[in-house]
């Protein structure tokens, strides 16, 4: 029987909102680690059954910034504790708005991300510097040799294949040459758009759907939740794909599977 390693990153859109949801796929999809965007409550509004659930321990970067925005987590399995070894969840000091979560283990390094929109000029600045700063932050770990995922919402769809033709604007959020260049600065460094070279000429591949009205059932979507993992993890990939079927959220689950 494989070992296998099944990470997922989900923006859920609030996790009061989502609870049924989230609870059920959690418990019928057993990811081993499974990192939220945008939970949208602190610790005092998240509901208990979080706290408590089976098999898993759980981290927060829980929305202190402002009641009811942003806000990030993880579930991580026990059994990946006990298999693994031990694990430090940290949130680095460039973090803005509660966006990042970072866990190491061993030579591994997993973080979530949750990418400011960058609508508008302040927050289009806070964008770029997080994400310029998080590109050197995990090319200090690749010279050290550690193995990385980075997962989340970036907010960017970085070539015109992963926004629906509907949608592809020029300089329209999420789309501008300098938001689309930090996605660059992931690859420059030695990352792998995982996903996108599993499938190099889906050019309907999309995690994310406007609230337009038959938006989500025409698949008029754009791809800006991705996993990018550094050359070492390659040759251990089994699988990178969307869950469209779960549909509780305007971002659908991406689920990587890694062969151990």
């Amino acid at each position: 029987m494989e070992n296998l390693l099944k990470i997922v990153s989900w923006n859920i859109n609030g996790i009061r909102a989502r609870k049924e949801a989230l609870l059920s796929w959690v418990a019928q999809n057993q990811p081993d680690m499974i990192f939220l965007q945008e939970i949208k409550a602190d610790k005092t509004k998240i509901p208990q059954e979080f706290f408590e659930l089976k098999d898993y321990k759980t981290e927060w970067n829980e929305s202190l910034f402002k009641g009811g925005y942003s806000g990030t987590a993880l579930f991580i399995k026990n059994d990946v504790v006990e298999k693994h070894g031990s694990y430090q969840c940290s949130i680095p000091d460039f973090d803005q708005e509660n966006r990042l979560l970072v866990v190491e283990q061993n030579q591994n390094l997993f973080i979530g991300i949750y990418t400011p929109r960058g609508d508008k000029d302040n927050h289009l600045a806070l964008k770029i510097q997080m994400l310029e700063k998080l590109s050197s932050f995990i090319s200090d770990y690749i010279k050290k040799g550690y193995n990385i995922v980075l997962c989340g919402d970036f907010n960017v769809a970085h070539k015109d294949i992963d926004v629906h033709e509907s949608q592809n604007k020029p300089n329209a959020t999420g789309l501008r040459p300098e938001e689309r260049a930090l996605i660059d600065g992931f690859i420059n460094i030695g990352l792998h758009d995982i996903m996108r070279e599993l499938n190099p000429d889906d050019n309907r591949l999309y995690t994310w759907w406007p609230y337009w009205r038959g938006a989500r059932e025409r698949n008029l979507g754009w791809r800006i939740d991705a996993f990018f993992i550094s050359s070492g993890l390659l040759e251990l990939t089994k699988d990178a794909k969307v869950d469209l079927e779960e549909k509780s959220s305007d971002h659908a689950p991406i689920i990587l599977t890694l062969k151990l």
